[in-house]
């Protein structure tokens, strides 16, 4: 279970830009993500970022990820308060080249769409509905960017298949399903079977069926800014639309 990701809410199928604080003084933005690229400019302490896309580059402190700003240049993740040490917002390697590629689904990239459509099985499987799978998708989205997670913390995570690697207390996977109450760390790091752990624990939720999205979402996270998940409802029913429910 996750309690700290933060989400960029969604407008039809791409994310828009959120303003968050710089924690750093005379934030240096590059342009690249990594410290071997150029300085373009600097920002002061407090200042908020809008933040466009994210990429992997350089680590600092254990932090590879670097936000793009509406500027146009890069700065360390590391330095920024976004409430997350994973990614936000979507990757920029996918916010260039109009087209889609093959079977993408909407909005998502190749990665995220195999993943997506796993869990878009998973649902199928159950007959959980528009509702159900759109509860996945939109918790998935939310939790990780439809991304697998290993964690450090969870060394064991490191075993198998992943996209990016965490810090978020023990969470681990595409749900961010914490090890302490999710121990079957291989069920965990698959994304069919960590949304099985996932529509188990919603089937349980009294009312289900008939409840929010977004509460619902809630009601089996737990995550400290229960708001989130109601933002990226829309996208994941389009997901799950295309996907086949």
């Amino acid at each position: 279970m996750h309690f700290s990701l933060l989400a960029i809410s969604a407008a039809i199928a791409l994310p828009l830009a959120s303003a968050y604080p710089v924690n750093a003084d005379d934030l240096h933005c590059r342009s690249g993500p990594g410290t071997n690229y150029g300085i373009v400019k600097s920002y002061k302490r407090g200042t908020d970022l809008s933040i466009t896309c994210q990429a992997a580059g350089t680590d600092v402190n254990g932090d590879k990820l670097w936000d793009k700003t509406s500027d146009g240049c890069y700065v360390s993740d590391y330095y920024v308060k976004t409430g997350s040490s994973s990614y936000v917002t979507k990757h920029c390697d996918g916010s260039s080249g109009g087209g889609s590629s093959g079977g993408n689904l909407p909005g998502l990239t190749a990665t995220q769409s195999k993943h997506a459509k796993e869990i878009i099985a998973e649902a199928k499987r159950e007959d959980l509905g528009l509702h159900g799978c759109s509860a996945g998708i939109a918790t998935a989205l939310v939790e990780s960017n439809i991304l697998i997670y290993a964690n450090k913390a969870v060394p064991s995570s490191l075993n198998y298949p992943h996209d990016a690697v965490g810090s978020d207390h023990d969470s681990v996977g595409i749900f961010q399903q914490r090890a302490m109450y999710y121990p079957d760390i291989a069920a965990d790091m698959d994304a069919a079977k960590s949304a099985a752990q996932f529509f188990k624990k919603m089937k349980n939720v009294s009312g289900w069926k008939s409840m929010a999205v977004g509460t619902l979402c809630q009601k089996v996270q737990g995550s400290a800014y229960p708001t989130r998940y109601a933002e990226r409802v829309s996208e994941a029913e389009k997901i799950c639309k295309a996907g086949g429910i």
